[in-house]
């Protein structure tokens, strides 16, 4: 849902709507990074960092495991 808000243009929205995925789903990774695009897209340059950061590390985590 978020990432079709963002695409069309309703980015504040798609940002409540990922925050509420991940609220519901603390390590999904992509829900993060679409979270980070969205606060890159708003300007709230420190919020997207540290999103698309986590993203990072969840996809990393989720990469190693066998």
């Amino acid at each position: 849902m978020g990432k079709v808000l963002e695409k069309k243009g309703e980015t504040a929205l798609a940002v409540r709507a990922l925050q509420r995925a991940i609220a519901m789903d603390p390590n999904n990774s992509i829900a993060h990074h679409l979270l980070g695009q969205a606060f890159r897209e708003l300007g709230q340059t420190e919020e997207a960092e540290h999103e698309l950061k986590l993203s990072e590390q969840l996809q990393a985590r989720q990469n190693a495991k066998p």
